[in-house]
């Protein structure tokens, strides 16, 4: 239906209204699609017309014209509730079906940065027990991710139903504080730079409502790293770590919601130059919850994109 009819669209209203570098035309865009919802519910209000339910969590059905048609708040758009809207939109508005009009393409794609800067992919998700009836059969371990199959499913659309992704940019005078000052031989450890840490590890949470980083609260971070193996132009270390922070769930309401990880990972480096060849870092026992919400684990994990 969606692929046939119509032109998916998604938006993320806080972001776009809170990010200095969203364009002004989008963003007026943006407010007059929510000021002609208001103007259809006036109208229906005056027709003695149910009135289409509004909010950032939606799913809304407009024509081509920018008149508001329908909507379902996300806890009622089930599959059922989502093809009934959309088979009376496309027969409202007697819409043929065709071919999807913009191609698939990554909806999470690497950032440009400078050549001597590292590009950072970093996913997150939820976990439960092998055992649990939403959990993915295909994968070892004792806490494994949801099944992903489900989705499309009658109440599979929560926070937990898929990984979360993000980006971001180490820039050389960042990345360069990660290598020891000094040369070094397997078995010698040195501490991370804690600004630099803080970089790398204030995005170790699970799928929440609240991304402002300037929210969490590092109350626990470090990122040690040992050489496993040390050749000419080669150092293999390992990386051990801890975060305890604070992360509310909701935007501008708080609560005891704590991340608590230890953090693994690898890196090697050509010290001579220097350049980072490979980053691999993960959680281990992640946990995210509090007092009010019980802990629920979760995984982290981020490497270079090159």
């Amino acid at each position: 239906m969606l692929n046939a009819h119509f032109v998916s669209v998604y938006v993320d209203g806080t972001y776009l209204q809170a990010n200095a570098d969203t364009e002004a035309d989008e963003l007026a865009a943006y407010r007059e699609l929510f000021a002609e919802l208001n103007r259809a519910n006036g109208q229906r209000q005056k027709a003695g017309q149910p009135q289409l339910s509004t909010g950032t969590v939606h799913a809304y059905v407009f024509a081509a014209d920018g008149r508001a048609l329908d909507s379902r708040h996300v806890a009622h758009a089930g599959p059922a509730s989502v093809i009934e809207m959309l088979e009376t939109a496309v027969k409202t508005l007697q819409v043929a079906a065709g071919q999807p009009i913009v191609a698939p393409s990554s909806q999470s794609p690497r950032p440009d940065c400078a050549d001597d800067a590292l590009a950072l992919h970093l996913t997150a998700r939820y976990l439960v027990p092998r055992g649990s009836p939403e959990a993915r059969r295909d994968v070892a371990g004792e806490l494994v991710p949801l099944d992903a199959t489900r989705l499309g499913g009658e109440r599979s659309g929560q926070w937990s139903a898929l990984p979360s992704e993000d980006w971001y940019v180490l820039e050389r005078n960042e990345w360069t504080r990660l290598l020891p000052n000094a040369r070094v031989a397997a078995g010698d450890s040195w501490q991370v730079d804690p600004n630099v840490a803080e970089t790398l590890l204030t995005r170790f949470y699970p799928t929440t409502e609240l991304n402002d980083l300037s929210k969490n609260r590092l109350d626990e971070r470090s990122l040690k790293l040992t050489a496993i193996s040390v050749d000419d132009d080669r150092v293999r270390a390992r990386i051990d770590g801890v975060l305890k922070m604070k992360h509310p769930f909701y935007p501008g309401r708080d609560d005891d919601n704590f991340v608590e990880a230890t953090i693994i990972g690898l890196i090697e480096f050509d010290p001579a130059k220097p350049h980072i060849d490979s980053l691999q870092i993960v959680t281990d026992g992640a946990t995210y919850g509090g007092s009010s919400n019980r802990s629920q684990p979760f995984g982290v994990a981020l490497q270079i994109v090159p």
